[in-house]
């Protein structure tokens, strides 16, 4: 078992909560927001100072499988749509800053309870069943009992702590590469509907004599909408690292060594990046595969690939498979029929009252590779908020929850 702990003289004791929220990112931004519009006194715990995870710590954009969403992500385009806050690139980017306001605003409109700055620590776990939640904050560290706990952190930490079965990447154990967006101002104006800079980035490195290769081969400009800003997807590092904490970090420093790197290249390229502007890295790496937990239901290739229907389907999912390889530049696609991903995923076996939601739920590592994108984890997510509160207000097992409450409303 992972990091299942004890009460000590040292830990506060807060207070109780009928649904606990381990990680604010898509997944666990909509898991609180539906578990308090359900009724649940919830608590939301988020290491960074913002809800969205992804989306806005991580600079993500665009966003993913959205527009066969209801609930909750139809309710985010909507109104990001209204403050001229969505469109850019493909029509699916999004200024970040008003993503992060609308979350809050949900969040708080819905009674949840947010702790931000505030890093999950462990777990108390009897029989199966996680009785509640340590965390560490400028308070010290602090102990939350909850009812129902949902494990939103993405890397499935809190279920692998609890005990919970899992595995990691494909079959030699190798994970997806991962990404350091960045973001940058003054993109040159025949640009500014986005573009694929492999080429352009080449030429700026042998017109300058630096010797180098561009580290991905599908490198992004995706424009932000309403603006002379884009993100940039194009640093590539192992993925395999994602949960080792000191090669993590030196993955963080190679993201940023190519983000100057392309900068600088193309700074002195030519005229048209003479006024380009290098503003910030993102606050949260971008991974795109860790552990994937094992589920009452575990999603396959072929799922993907026949379109497979479930009546616990909690969304569909369209995306394609995107394997960006481990430790490379390549990335492999593959195309699927639209198929579900069934709540029984979400629950990890041998725990009595978890859900997991995001990119870390019970699938292979190619089924995951279409799955993970955002749209799909914050569908994931209301769905389990709303299974949460159901299963408190009624006393009932996450197990026994109806699909019903799972499946949404066309």
């Amino acid at each position: 078992m992972g990091n299942a702990l004890t009460i000590t003289k040292n830990v506060t004791v807060g207070e109780s909560y009928d649904v606990i929220v381990v990680g604010g990112g898509p997944s666990g931004s909509a898991a609180a927001i539906a578990a308090g519009r359900a009724g649940s006194k919830v608590l939301l715990i988020e290491q960074e100072n913002c809800l969205g995870g992804m989306w806005t710590s991580g600079l993500l954009s665009p966003l993913f499988d959205a527009d066969n969403k209801t609930g909750i992500m139809k309710e985010l385009v909507e109104e990001l749509t209204a403050k001229n806050a969505w469109g850019g690139f493909w029509e699916i980017s999004y200024i970040q800053e008003y993503m992060k306001h609308f979350l809050e605003e949900k969040a708080l409109s819905a009674g949840v309870t947010l702790l931000y700055e505030t890093k999950y620590a462990g777990v108390q776990v009897k029989d199966g069943t996680v009785e509640g939640v340590f965390v560490r904050n400028v308070e010290g560290e602090t102990y939350y009992k909850g009812t129902i706990i949902i494990d939103a952190t993405g890397d499935a930490h809190l279920a692998a702590d609890a005990g919970a079965q899992w595995v990691m990447g494909d079959e030699n154990g190798n994970c997806q590469s991962m990404t350091l967006m960045f973001l940058v101002g003054g993109i040159p104006e025949k640009y500014k509907d986005g573009f694929v800079m492999y080429q352009v980035l080449e030429e700026a490195y042998a017109k300058q004599g630096l010797g180098k290769h561009s580290p991905f081969k599908m490198p992004y400009m995706i424009p932000i909408p309403n603006s002379d800003y884009a993100t940039v997807q194009l640093t590539h590092m192992d993925g395999s690292v994602a949960l080792d904490a000191k090669r993590r970090t030196l993955a963080v420093i190679e993201g940023r060594r190519q983000m100057i790197d392309v900068f600088e290249a193309l700074k002195g390229f030519d005229e048209d990046f003479k006024n380009l502007s290098l503003i910030a890295s993102a606050a949260q790496l971008g991974v795109r595969e860790s552990r994937r937990g094992i589920g009452e239901y575990y999603i396959t290739e072929d799922d993907l690939l026949n379109g497979t229907q479930f009546p616990d389907g909690v969304c569909t999912a369209t995306f394609n498979v995107d394997i960006h390889v481990p430790n490379g530049t390549e990335q492999h696609n593959r195309d699927v029929k639209p198929y579900q991903i069934p709540y029984r995923a979400m629950l990890p076996k041998g725990l009595h009252n978890v859900l997991v939601a995001g990119r870390c739920i019970s699938g292979s590592h190619v089924a995951m590779a279409s799955y993970r994108v955002t749209g799909n984890c914050c569908a994931m997510g209301e769905a389990a908020g709303k299974a949460a509160a159901y299963a408190v207000q009624n006393n009932v097992s996450v197990r026994q929850v109806p699909n019903r409450i799972v499946v949404p409303m066309a």
